[in-house]
């Protein structure tokens, strides 16, 4: 889909609409925290992102344009992540804790850790009793206390 005129993608809106055309903007977990600027939709549409800054862009968040029959909705990428799990709930602890200490993103689950796949945290982890393994998934890092984004 080509669209002629510039569209600026302005704010989010909290219902689907039932009408209109929707742009789906694949993005990973680093590109959802940028809301100014150019991007590329999955179909080739060149858009510009005005966002306010106070937000955050979620996988299926719907974006409204300056076109009213036009809509963004985000899909979080698929990543390579390392997923962390172990037998023994101290292990996974100290090894959050220095992935923390190293300010590596990190996703927690209920018993394991997910952070990007990266060769030198993994010679990291092999201190630490857990297990790991590479995979991939959508990736929603937490976004830390004092949210400097």
């Amino acid at each position: 889909m080509s669209i002629n005129k510039q569209i600026v993608v302005t704010d989010w809106i909290k219902v689907k609409p039932r009408a209109g055309s929707f742009l789906k903007l694949t993005l990973s977990s680093d590109e959802r925290r940028i809301l100014r600027g150019k991007r590329l939709t999955d179909c080739d549409q060149e858009i510009i992102f005005q966002l306010p800054r106070n937000g955050k862009l979620n996988d299926r968040d719907i974006l409204s344009t300056n076109d009213p029959n036009f809509y963004v909705e985000i899909i979080a990428k698929t990543e390579n992540l390392i997923e962390i799990s172990s037998s023994s709930e101290i292990e996974l602890i100290k090894a959050a804790y220095h992935l923390g200490n190293r300010h590596v993103e990190v996703e927690i689950e209920r018993k394991t850790l997910l952070t990007k796949s990266d060769y030198i945290i993994e010679n990291m982890l092999k201190n630490f009793n857990v297990d790991i393994v590479n995979t991939q998934k959508k990736f929603f890092p937490e976004t830390g206390a004092h949210r400097y984004e």
